[in-house]
């Protein structure tokens, strides 16, 4: 029987492969357990209501008493007002006196006992609490995350020993010590991820061994800090969160134009954009004083919500769906909050009001493209934008050029205006006395030309008269009452200040204001999260009462702090963590802790990398990467017809068309989404559909990625070219070997994995020598040249060792 180059990849590639996972880097498992946090502790014997009372509160009892309580029977217990009401000669709280608090007595009850058997049970643990609590004389306090964040560090505390000063006093609380620092070659390594999504290039990566001059690290940092691959890294985490899609999301799920509004968010974290500016130009760009065309890119960010032209919808309905998205998307990605429920009553557990919604709401209800698609590319209102990298800063220059001629400044005036204007100066100067063209002649002729290549995008614009918003009973569109409403905020977030106005602008300022709780908490915790695997608070989309309380609360408030006084800095920010001796540490497993979740941060970051990660580092190490930034989605090998069997026929997405050439070998950021169908390789590493708001991708571990890693069509492509990199520039096997994985681990390989490696090598070597037909099978899998003066054989045996090293913990792993 004739055995195939993929059967030969899982026999005898899939154990190995999976060995190197699991004996080379055994660190720490990933987990989605929600175990309680390590929370600084209150003074002994104290409780602390906002971090020890208000979670069982929450958890436990506001289901039925909390803000959403309706029945004049139960009391509410979501304010000490309502606690200590006079229920006729008693109350749910007397303070200090548990003996007469109603609350002690039916915690207690065991024939009916609060809350009811078939509901949340207290432990006893929750129930001393409670009766302590009610001692001690039953204070309330708000909730952490309600309260604007302070530096509560030592005053002497600079923001360089922040991190190891927060993170050690958690140790010493622990009894336990920072583990030992990595290696300079992991070092590089687990930085460059971690800033740029690729391993250091293997010059950088000697010039930094290398270097014994003290800062050589700091240096390496801000030379990763400064790469172009910084932005394109970066984007990624942020494009997840806004739901980006290049296609409408729904029923046709038909293309639209919107690429422009991603190759911006690139080009906003490579400039180092302020946050705070990034996100007032997201959400208001358009309302900006003479707006930019970039500052009108980035309202893409308001169109990014799926939407739909299907036979028989209502326009009304879809108006409220629109408006609802988002709202919801604000929510989780600015402020950290699960609004969804608020959208048919009051939130059961955090303090939002069912009106308080659609106040929020109405910010958004006045844009003015119609609330369903035409199944339209141009779904409008669009404009034309520059269609890749090397258009934005070919157009940038123009500009320029332009505005000094016409003598405006850098601010205000979007393009097709500057043209009008340079058109009116050549109208004005016509051409050169010796008939040749004036300076504004020729650039004029240059701009037009340019323009040309334009493309189109997504933006917001106001209507002319706002949309009336009133509240929507149990969140159905076709059931207002009440009068209509203004644009307004959370009560408890703050108040919208009078000298804003109540529009996107206003809302914008407001989210940013140094008096907001929650926006620069929530953006530094998944900063955070995407530099050491998981956040200060482990539901970044969640900050709210049913959400964890942070690991290291005063550390989280520093760096929120810290964020707004650097500027909304974000590259900053990242420099003072990746430089930390808390993320410096080894990731190695420390068995005399017992902290599988690392939630003391007594480890170096571990992980399995992204979907994205994945992908590039292959395409990098087997030297086809291409470095093209920007433009349309590239549409890499994936299954045929899947397009078509996941589509309504009459979608103009039905058929996927693959790319080839060099479009195959871009990052995959660049990677054509449709939100229906995503590629199956992004969705088999927890790649988000994008169709609602993801701030946290979940890391599972399957057999079917292994095999997907052994058999994809591009992994072994990648393995092949790689394999055809080794043998074309090393000699000898154990330096063909140790250039692999100094490529994808950035060290050389150890006894356990030479050994291992060697002995399939060989086993290969010897299996190919016969099978001349199997050998070049494999070898002409995907569209990348072969080097046909190689060995037969010895390609096609290196391939197997390749695709197998690629798809272990070296290539796949952060540690």
């Amino acid at each position: 029987m004739k055995v195939s180059p993929r059967f030969v990849l899982i026999s005898a590639c899939c154990c190995l492969g999976f060995a190197l996972c699991v004996i080379v880097y055994p660190g720490t498992p990933d987990s989605t357990a929600q175990a309680q946090p390590n929370a600084e502790p209150a003074p002994a014997g104290k409780v602390d209501f906002a971090t020890q009372v208000l979670p069982i509160l929450s958890d436990k009892c506001f289901a039925c008493h909390g803000p959403d309580t309706k029945k004049k029977s139960l009391v509410r217990l979501d304010s000490f007002e309502a606690a200590t009401k006079d229920l006729g000669g008693y109350s749910a709280l007397v303070p200090g006196d548990s003996g007469e608090s109603e609350i002690v007595f039916r915690i207690n009850d065991a024939d009916d006992p609060m809350p009811p058997k078939d509901s949340k049970p207290l432990t006893d643990k929750e129930r001393d609490l409670i009766k302590r609590w009610v001692e001690q004389g039953g204070g309330y306090a708000d909730h952490w995350a309600f309260v604007p964040p302070t530096k509560r560090l030592p005053e002497n505390v600079s923001a360089e020993a922040a991190i190891d000063f927060a993170i050690a006093r958690q140790h010493d609380n622990a009894g336990i010590d920072f583990a030992p620092e990595a290696d300079k070659a992991t070092l590089a390594r687990r930085a460059s991820l971690v800033l740029t999504g690729l391993p250091p290039d293997l010059e950088q990566l000697d010039a930094f061994l290398n270097d014994d001059k003290p800062g050589a690290y700091e240096r390496l940092v801000d030379e990763l800090l400064a790469s172009p691959r910084f932005g394109e890294h970066q984007a990624r985490y942020w494009l997840d969160a806004v739901r980006y899609g290049d296609t409408h999301g729904l029923h046709l799920d038909n293309k639209r134009g919107i690429h422009p509004y991603r190759d911006w968010v690139v080009r906003a974290f490579n400039d180092n954009l302020p946050l705070d500016q990034f996100i007032a130009w997201q959400l208001a760009g358009d309302m900006m004083d003479n707006p930019t065309l970039p500052q009108l890119v980035a309202t893409g960010f308001v169109r990014m919500n799926p939407t739909t032209s299907e036979g028989g919808v209502i326009p009304a309905e879809f108006q409220a769906k629109n408006t609802f998205d988002r709202v919801e998307t604000v929510g989780t990605v600015l402020m950290g909050m699960t609004l969804q429920c608020a959208r048919c009553h009051t939130h059961k557990y955090d303090p939002i009001t069912h009106t308080e919604y659609f106040e929020l709401a109405a910010f958004f209800n006045n844009t003015a493209e119609s609330p369903l698609d035409g199944n339209k590319f141009d779904y409008k209102p669009v404009i034309k934008a520059p269609a890749d990298q090397a258009a934005w800063e070919q157009w940038e220059s123009l500009e320029d050029e332009a505005r000094q001629l016409v003598g405006l400044d850098k601010a205000g005036k979007t393009p097709e205006t500057l043209i009008s204007q340079v058109k009116a100066l050549v109208d004005t100067q016509g051409a050169n006395p010796d008939g040749s063209p004036s300076t504004a002649l020729h650039l004029y002729q240059r701009m037009t030309e340019a323009h040309k290549a334009f493309t189109t995008t997504l933006v917001a614009k106001e209507l002319p008269k706002p949309r009336e918003t009133k509240v929507l009973l149990r969140g159905e569109y076709s059931q207002p009452f009440g009068d209509p409403l203004q644009p307004s905020v959370f009560e408890v977030m703050g108040e919208l200040p009078d000298d804003l106005p109540k529009n996107r602008l206003g809302l914008a300022k407001w989210l940013t204001s140094r008096d907001h709780p929650l926006t620069s908490r929530v953006l530094i915790n998944r900063v955070w999260q995407r530099v050491y695997g998981y956040g200060l608070v482990r539901t970044p989309e969640d900050f709210g009462l049913q959400g964890e309380q942070p690991t290291h609360p005063a550390l989280l408030d520093f760096l929120a702090v810290e964020l707004q006084d650097s500027g909304w800095d974000l590259k900053h920010m990242l420099k003072l963590m990746v430089t930390s001796r808390t993320f410096k540490q080894s990731s190695a497993h420390r068995k005399e802790i017992e902290d599988p979740e690392n939630r003391l941060f007594a480890r170096g970051p571990s992980h399995r990398l992204d979907a994205e990660e994945i992908r590039d580092i292959a395409l990098w190490a087997s030297g086809l990467l291409q470095d093209e930034m920007g433009g349309a989605g590239i549409k890499p090998y994936q299954p045929p017809n899947m397009w078509k069997q996941l589509s309504h026929p009459a979608s103009n997405t039905k058929q996927y068309k693959q790319d080839t050439g060099d479009k195959l070998y871009r990052r995959s950021l660049y990677v054509y989404w449709k939100r229906t169908s995503p590629h199956p390789m992004m969705t088999l590493f927890d790649a988000p559909s994008r169709e609602t708001s993801c701030v946290r991708r979940s890391k599972t571990n399957t057999s079917l990625q292994s095999l997907g890693l052994l058999n994809e069509t591009q992994r072994i492509e990648l393995a092949r070219t790689l394999a055809q990199r080794l043998l074309q520039h090393e000699k000898e096997d154990a330096n063909r070997l140790d250039k692999l994985f100094l490529l994808l681990g950035s060290r050389s390989a150890n006894k356990v994995e030479r050994a291992a490696c060697m002995a399939l090598l060989e086993h290969m070597k010897q299996r190919y020598s016969t099978a001349n037909e199997d050998a070049t099978a494999l070898l002409s899998i995907g569209e990348a040249s072969r080097d046909e003066t190689l060995d037969l054989a010895e390609h096609a045996a290196w391939t197997q060792v390749c695709v197998t090293v690629l798809a272990s913990d070296v290539a796949i792993r952060l540690y």
